[in-house]
């Protein structure tokens, strides 16, 4: 009889995690965190980061100019709210410029940047629609196919392009009962590019906002982290976001290593498997508090690819995050 009670009693244990944890209740210590009991309970956001603008192409050899609207996405990634009102922490290279990361560097994206974004998909666009002979035209062979890229440049130099408006765009969804809301964001403040500090404040735009009040937020933790200790990552893994539900994927894992590169900044190994779509996401705790920013895929990396293995993932701790808080007097609470 007792032996039959106590298997009854681990069926009942087995079903209640499976309903809890496809309910999107998390278990932990002992601790049972509702993250996704409503439409805006979740703090963990989506982050596309690309550029806008129009660019005007003329065309000698047909005698025409065209103008394109263009919108293009450069990356994305996830990221964190941490005040109410709409300021977001996510990873530096999630907003910064992609390519800069194939040199093992983090970067803003200046005006010249942003308009050869632009320029070079104007210019895909231009050739797609209307005359994919132009580059072999320009050069007086009709049959030369060149780079899109080399293109780009002969039309600048022959001043057959311009821009006549750019920017960066930065999107913020959020959950919502209708699926996902597209939020517009400004680049308030990031870490210092040249000792790899990965780490970039966002804030929501005001007149975004009025649609939308207090945020659900998250607490950052500015106790000393342990080895070995439970974490878990919050993002959108492979850059996938699924706007009829926008619930963010976790990974699981424990505190292997704490490292410093060669500039001093202080990184945390944690064998929770991971994809770049993570990258920006929060590091949470068992007392579900923010202890780090993820960085996985930074060309940092690159730097600790002798010691670290490649199922292994890096985050850039909570102090960073205070830090930058700190410096643009954004009040979070820290625990």
């Amino acid at each position: 009889m007792d032996y039959q009670l106590k298997s009854y009693k681990k069926v009942l244990i087995i079903v209640l995690l499976v309903t809890l944890v496809g309910s999107g209740i998390y278990v932990a210590n002992n601790h049972i965190i509702n993250y996704f009991s409503s439409p805006s309970s979740d703090p963990t956001v989506y982050i596309g980061n690309g550029v806008s603008g129009v660019v005007t192409i003329t065309d000698p050899f047909l005698n025409k100019t065209t103008d394109f609207n263009i919108t293009y996405s450069l990356d994305s990634g996830s990221g964190v709210i941490v005040t109410p009102d709409g300021y977001i922490i996510t990873a530096f290279h999630v907003v910064g410029d992609p390519h800069a990361l194939n040199t093992h560097n983090l970067k803003l994206m200046d005006d010249t940047t942003i308009k050869q974004y632009l320029e070079q998909e104007a210019v895909k666009e231009y050739l797609s629609k209307y005359n994919p002979q132009l580059g072999g035209e320009l050069l007086n062979n009709v049959n030369l196919n060149i780079d899109t890229n080399v293109l780009t440049g002969l039309l600048v130099q022959k001043k057959l392009i311009n821009v006549k408006s750019y920017g960066q765009v930065i999107k913020v969804y959020l959950r919502s009962s209708a699926g996902a809301d597209s939020l517009n964001a400004q680049l308030v403040d990031v870490g210092d590019p040249t000792s790899h500090d990965d780490v970039a404040l966002l804030k929501i735009n005001s007149n975004a906002l009025k649609s939308v009040k207090n945020l659900p937020n998250l607490s950052i933790s500015s106790q000393n982290l342990t080895l070995g200790e439970d974490i878990r990552i919050y993002g959108y893994p492979d850059n996938e976001m699924q706007t009829q539900s926008l619930i963010p994927s976790i990974t699981t894992g424990q505190l292997t290593a704490k490292m410093r590169n060669s500039f001093g900044t202080i990184y945390y190994l944690t064998n929770a498997p991971a994809a770049p779509g993570y990258s920006g996401g929060p590091v949470l705790n068992s007392q579900n508090n923010v202890i780090g920013i993820m960085v996985y895929g930074t060309g940092l990396i690159g730097e600790f690819n002798q010691q670290i293995e490649s199922q292994n993932t890096l985050f850039l701790p909570s102090n960073y995050i205070i830090q930058i808080c700190e410096k643009n007097n954004v009040s979070i609470t820290v625990v």
